[in-house]
Protein backbone atom coordinates (compact mmCIF):
# COMPACT_ATOMS: atom_id res chain seq x y z
CA UNK A 1 0.00 0.00 0.00
CA UNK A 2 1.11 3.85 -0.78
CA UNK A 3 1.70 6.18 2.01
CA UNK A 4 -0.59 9.09 0.48
CA UNK A 5 1.89 12.08 0.64
CA UNK A 6 1.16 14.78 3.56
CA UNK A 7 1.32 18.97 2.03
CA UNK A 8 0.86 21.41 4.09
CA UNK A 9 1.47 25.77 3.71
CA UNK A 10 4.26 27.12 4.70
CA UNK A 11 3.73 30.14 6.85
CA UNK A 12 7.16 32.64 6.19
CA UNK A 13 7.98 34.71 8.42
CA UNK A 14 9.76 37.86 7.38
CA UNK A 15 10.28 39.26 3.87
CA UNK A 16 11.14 37.04 1.26
CA UNK A 17 9.62 37.97 -2.58
CA UNK A 18 8.63 34.96 -3.67
CA UNK A 19 7.06 36.29 -6.38
CA UNK A 20 10.73 37.22 -7.28
CA UNK A 21 12.22 33.91 -6.96
CA UNK A 22 9.21 32.28 -9.26
CA UNK A 23 9.60 34.86 -12.03
CA UNK A 24 14.19 33.88 -12.05
CA UNK A 25 12.85 30.43 -12.17
CA UNK A 26 10.67 30.41 -14.82
CA UNK A 27 12.43 32.68 -16.78
CA UNK A 28 15.49 30.20 -16.73
CA UNK A 29 17.94 32.26 -14.39
CA UNK A 30 18.90 29.28 -12.30
CA UNK A 31 22.21 30.70 -11.08
CA UNK A 32 20.53 33.91 -9.64
CA UNK A 33 17.73 32.01 -8.43
CA UNK A 34 19.92 29.77 -6.80
CA UNK A 35 21.61 32.73 -5.00
CA UNK A 36 18.46 34.01 -3.74
CA UNK A 37 17.54 30.83 -2.77
CA UNK A 38 20.61 30.76 -0.04
CA UNK A 39 19.14 33.97 1.22
CA UNK A 40 15.42 32.68 1.82
CA UNK A 41 17.17 29.75 3.72
CA UNK A 42 18.30 32.34 6.33
CA UNK A 43 15.18 32.80 7.13
CA UNK A 44 13.40 29.59 7.53
CA UNK A 45 13.77 27.00 10.59
CA UNK A 46 14.03 23.75 8.70
CA UNK A 47 13.65 22.36 12.29
CA UNK A 48 9.88 23.70 11.98
CA UNK A 49 9.17 21.86 8.64
CA UNK A 50 6.70 18.88 8.82
CA UNK A 51 8.72 15.63 9.45
CA UNK A 52 6.85 12.00 8.79
CA UNK A 53 8.58 8.59 9.48
CA UNK A 54 9.21 6.83 6.16
CA UNK A 55 7.98 9.31 3.55
CA UNK A 56 8.34 12.63 2.64
CA UNK A 57 6.34 16.10 2.97
CA UNK A 58 5.72 18.58 0.79
CA UNK A 59 5.44 22.57 2.88
CA UNK A 60 3.89 24.77 -0.06
CA UNK A 61 5.24 27.91 -0.14
CA UNK A 62 3.29 29.14 -3.55
CA UNK A 63 0.72 27.50 -5.65
CA UNK A 64 -1.18 29.64 -8.02
CA UNK A 65 -1.94 29.26 -12.32
CA UNK A 66 1.52 30.18 -12.71
CA UNK A 67 3.78 28.27 -10.69
CA UNK A 68 4.18 25.98 -7.70
CA UNK A 69 6.93 26.46 -4.95
CA UNK A 70 8.05 24.24 -2.17
CA UNK A 71 9.61 22.35 0.66
CA UNK A 72 9.96 18.84 0.57
CA UNK A 73 11.18 17.43 4.18
CA UNK A 74 12.35 13.65 3.41
CA UNK A 75 13.24 10.77 5.69
CA UNK A 76 15.74 8.53 4.44
CA UNK A 77 14.83 6.16 2.26
CA UNK A 78 11.71 7.64 1.85
CA UNK A 79 10.73 7.76 -2.26
CA UNK A 80 8.77 8.62 -4.75
CA UNK A 81 6.98 6.63 -7.40
CA UNK A 82 8.36 6.90 -10.49
CA UNK A 83 6.27 10.08 -12.63
CA UNK A 84 6.37 13.20 -14.91
CA UNK A 85 6.06 16.88 -14.60
CA UNK A 86 4.34 19.74 -16.30
CA UNK A 87 7.24 21.69 -19.00
CA UNK A 88 9.23 23.65 -16.00
CA UNK A 89 10.53 21.40 -13.30
CA UNK A 90 13.69 22.85 -10.64
CA UNK A 91 15.05 21.29 -7.61
CA UNK A 92 17.66 22.65 -5.26
CA UNK A 93 19.09 20.98 -2.53
CA UNK A 94 19.15 22.07 0.69
CA UNK A 95 20.55 19.68 2.96
CA UNK A 96 21.26 15.92 3.10
CA UNK A 97 21.67 13.84 -0.69
CA UNK A 98 19.07 12.51 -3.27
CA UNK A 99 19.22 10.35 -6.00
CA UNK A 100 17.00 10.61 -8.93
CA UNK A 101 16.96 7.03 -11.32
CA UNK A 102 15.90 8.50 -14.95
CA UNK A 103 13.27 6.81 -16.78
CA UNK A 104 12.49 6.22 -21.01
CA UNK A 105 8.46 6.78 -20.86
CA UNK A 106 7.81 4.39 -23.32
CA UNK A 107 9.30 1.43 -22.10
CA UNK A 108 10.32 2.58 -18.25
CA UNK A 109 13.85 1.34 -18.79
CA UNK A 110 16.24 3.10 -16.30
CA UNK A 111 18.26 5.38 -18.02
CA UNK A 112 20.34 6.68 -15.76
CA UNK A 113 21.01 7.82 -12.24
CA UNK A 114 22.71 10.92 -10.44
CA UNK A 115 22.85 12.47 -7.02
CA UNK A 116 22.33 15.63 -5.89
CA UNK A 117 24.14 17.20 -3.01
CA UNK A 118 23.90 20.25 -0.95
CA UNK A 119 23.86 23.42 -2.87
CA UNK A 120 23.61 21.76 -5.24
CA UNK A 121 20.25 22.17 -8.52
CA UNK A 122 18.74 20.29 -11.07
CA UNK A 123 16.11 21.22 -13.71
CA UNK A 124 14.27 20.20 -17.11
CA UNK A 125 11.99 21.93 -19.31
CA UNK A 126 9.85 19.81 -21.39
CA UNK A 127 7.08 20.17 -23.83
CA UNK A 128 4.57 22.51 -22.85
CA UNK A 129 0.49 21.44 -21.44
CA UNK A 130 2.20 18.04 -20.86
CA UNK A 131 2.28 16.60 -17.05
CA UNK A 132 4.52 13.41 -18.38
CA UNK A 133 8.11 15.48 -19.01
CA UNK A 134 11.09 14.39 -17.30
CA UNK A 135 9.94 10.84 -15.61
CA UNK A 136 12.03 10.03 -12.80
CA UNK A 137 12.03 8.49 -9.32
CA UNK A 138 13.41 10.43 -6.25
CA UNK A 139 15.06 8.56 -3.36
CA UNK A 140 16.46 9.94 0.07
CA UNK A 141 19.86 8.68 0.64
CA UNK A 142 19.76 10.23 4.01
CA UNK A 143 17.46 12.76 5.85
CA UNK A 144 16.86 15.60 3.57
CA UNK A 145 15.54 18.90 2.48
CA UNK A 146 14.87 20.23 -0.72
CA UNK A 147 13.56 23.39 -2.75
CA UNK A 148 11.07 22.33 -5.78
CA UNK A 149 9.85 24.78 -8.46
CA UNK A 150 7.18 24.19 -10.93
CA UNK A 151 5.40 25.74 -13.78
CA UNK A 152 2.49 24.01 -12.81
CA UNK A 153 0.98 21.89 -9.84
CA UNK A 154 3.56 18.79 -9.42
CA UNK A 155 0.74 16.27 -8.17
CA UNK A 156 -1.00 16.53 -11.85
CA UNK A 157 2.04 14.48 -12.78
CA UNK A 158 1.61 11.83 -15.19
CA UNK A 159 2.22 8.34 -12.43
CA UNK A 160 3.86 5.30 -14.00
CA UNK A 161 4.31 1.83 -12.16
CA UNK A 162 6.47 -0.98 -13.48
Amino acid sequence: MLKSIQSYDYQHVGDFDFKALCDLLANESYDLAASEIKTLLKQVDLNTLPFVDDSYVRSIMVNNQHYWLGLLNWDKGAKTRIHGHPEQAFVYLVKGRLSCKNFAKETLSELGNSDLGEGEYRYSKGVKGRVDNYIHQINAKEKSVSLHFYSDDPTKGEVFDL
